[in-house]
Order: structure tokens, then C-alpha cells, then sequence
């Protein structure tokens, strides 16, 4: 019979294998392990032990450059990979199992405990989270992070949704992006975006080795935790949106998370929005009071018209989002208007004062 088989291990160990997927891999006739996408405390002789056959172990390039010979083997053989986590987290698998679909080669998923569930041990509920990202290992000779995580959050902290970040490995090397790396990159970022979306009195949790028999979750204000110690990974970093009231219990038992800071984040939340509305305010008057000034013949009349539209309408822009709630994008959009405003004004093209 031939047949492709993924097999979940879960989050921790070995004993996190069901039955289901025991006996599954039990009765495959080739056995493979992909041990590189989660940091999972086990390995291919121990597998072999709890299975009673012969692991081989999947390198990266094996699944991502090489997956014919695999798909080529399945479709003689009962074939089936042990994988950490759950086998469809990662996008690589799934590649897989739509490759043996197209060769008409039957397939299976044993599912197993995953991160993603996992992350509602911290108190905070799985159908509060917006889109997930990875912070990725910085790069030798990279001079700039990735802003996607930056993004990613902001997007979410818009929509009220909690942010789980998930934190890059790269098991053959053994290296492990920690929760306190992965705040410092936030940080670093937040220095260059300057939207306000993760600074020091950023709320934040910091979730280590969940499924395990020893967890940590720790949650409180980024200033607070950067220099903590979580112990060994995996670990996640999430950043809360707006928290139900049994979520806010939760944190404060399951997190350790205390009343003055979740004061901290709330008045930050208020600032933020007050703020705004005086940014708002302050360039609708120059708006009111703005006169061209006689250097502004020496352009084009129509492009500094235009110039000034855009101005207009990053402030409009402002104004739209606050009134969904979107505070970040409000911040952000008042900010590229007055940034044109002041620029127009350092050229001695307009005349206003703020």
C-alpha cells in the first residue's frame, strides 16, 4: 500500500504523541523525523525506541529542495514524518501533502497540540489573536529588522486583537531568538517607525516552553521584562489588545501581571488618543491661517497645490481613523501631514505657525 503520512508530535516531548499517531507510524514502512521547525526535546534514537523502527532524520533541505524523492518513495511505500508542534503549522508540509495529492497518492494528517492553542494557558482567549507573525533571527550584515513583525502588530493593536509573535529557531546551529531579543528588535524598530506600538510601557507576555513540565508565563510592562530571565526556549512573545475582563483576571493569576500595570497601559491607550486629537486640532488651524508665501511663485502653482492636497488628506486620513479606533494609523497619518507642512514651511513656500 502506499501512502503519505504526516505525524504530530507536539509541543514538548515524545510523550505528547497520541496513540492514534503512534500507531500510525508503528505501522509505516519508511519513518522520517523533521525536528528543525520547533525546538522539541527529543531525537531520532528515542523515536526509534517509542516506535520499535528506524527514524531517519529530514534536514531542511530534504523537505524544501529534495521533497520528490519522498513523494517518489510514497507512492510504493507507506511513508510517514514525525514532525514537532502540529504537521500543518508549518507551510512546508502542506507543500507537501498537495504534491502527493496531485500524484494521486493517498494521504493522512495526525494531528497534535500546537503553539497556537497552547498560547490560551497565558489567560488570554485563542479567538481574541489577529494574524500571527515570526520575528526572524537577524542576519549577518543586516543593517535594518524586517518591519513585518512592526506591521503585523500594528495592524492587530488596530483591530483591538492580540499579537502572538513567534520567535525564529534554526535548530541545526542552535539558535534560538529569545523572548528578550525578540523585545529589544520591537524596540529598535519602534525607534525607526515611531507609532507608538511597542515602547517600554508596551504591554506584554512572555509564554516559554508551554506543553512542557515546566512553563513559564510572565506578563507585565516591556520595561519590566526586558531583562528577565524565561530559562531555556522556545519561547513566545504576545502583545495584548483589548482584554475582556475575565482576560484581565487571567493575566493578573496566570501572568503574574499586576493592577498598576495594566493601569499604565490604559492611561498610555488614553494618551495616545489625546494626543492625536491635539495633533488633529493643530493642523486644522494651520490649515485655517496657511498663506502661500511670495517664494512659492518660483514653483509650479499646481504641484505645491497638489502637495498641500496631500497634506489634506493624510489629515483626513487621521481623522478617519481615530474615529475607528485605530489610533497607531491616526498617529501615524497626522504626523506624514504635519511632516509636509513643516517641509513646505522650511522651503519659505507657505506661511503658518503652529
Amino acid at each position: 500500500m502506499n501512502k503519505l503520512t504526516l505525524i504530530s508530535i507536539g509541543l514538548s516531548d515524545a510523550e505528547d504523541i497520541s496513540l492514534k499517531a503512534l500507531q500510525e507510524a508503528k505501522d509505516s514502512d519508511t519513518l522520517y523525523a523533521e525536528l528543525y521547525t520547533t525546538k522539541i526535546n527529543t531525537d531520532t534514537a528515542e523515536l526509534s525506541q517509542l516506535t520499535g523502527k528506524p527514524v531517519k532524520k529530514l534536514k531542511r533541505q530534504d523537505l524544501e529542495e529534495e521533497a520528490e524523492k519522498i513523494i517518489e518513495e510514497a507512492k510504493t511505500k507507506k511513508v510517514a514524518i514525525l514532525v514537532g508542534g502540529d504537521a500543518l503549522t508549518a507551510t512546508t508540509h502542506l507543500s507537501l501533502i498537495l504534491e502527493a495529492k496531485k500524484q494521486a497518492i493517498p494521504t493522512q494528517v495526525i494531528h497534535g497540540s500546537s503553539i497556537l492553542t497552547a498560547v490560551a494557558e497565558t489567560g488570554l482567549s485563542p479567538y481574541h489573536f489577529g494574524k500571527l507573525v515570526t520575528i526572524p533571527l537577524p542576519q549577518e550584515g543586516e543593517i535594518r529588522h524586517p518591519t513585518t513583525p512592526y506591521t503585523v502588530l500594528t495592524e492587530n493593536l488596530e483591530r483591538s486583537l492580540h499579537t502572538l509573535l513567534l520567535l525564529d529557531l534554526d535548530t541545526e546551529k542552535g539558535l534560538y531568538l529569545t523572548a528578550n531579543d525578540a523585545m529589544k528588535i520591537l524596540l529598535e524598530i519602534e525607534i525607526e517607525e515611531g507609532k507608538g506600538v511597542f515602547i517600554e510601557n508596551t504591554l506584554a507576555v512572555v509564554a516559554a516552553r508551554l506543553g512542557s513540565g515546566s512553563p513559564t508565563i510572565k506578563g507585565g510592562l516591556v520595561k519590566n521584562l526586558l531583562n528577565q530571565d524565561f530559562g531555556p526556549p522556545p519561547h513566545v512573545l504576545i502583545v495584548p489588545g483589548q482584554l475582556h475582563f475575565v482576560e484581565e483576571e487571567a493575566l493578573k493569576l496566570l501572568a503574574n501581571i499586576s493592577d498598576e500595570d495594566l493601569k499604565q497601559r490604559a492611561i498610555y491607550s488614553e494618551d495616545l488618543e489625546v494626543k492625536t486629537k491635539k495633533y488633529i486640532t493643530g493642523a486644522e488651524k494651520v490649515f485655517e491661517q496657511l498663506k502661500l508665501s511670495p517664494r512659492s511663485t518660483a514653483i509650479d502653482e499646481a504641484v505645491l497645490k497638489e502637495t498641500l492636497g496631500y497634506a489634506k488628506m493624510y489629515l483626513s486620513d487621521a481623522d478617519h481613523y481615530l474615529r475607528e479606533g485605530r489610533k497607531a494609523s491616526a498617529l501615524a497619518s497626522v504626523c506624514y501631514c504635519e511632516g509636509i507642512l513643516d517641509a513646505l514651511r522650511l522651503m519659505k513656500l507657505v506661511n503658518f505657525e503652529w
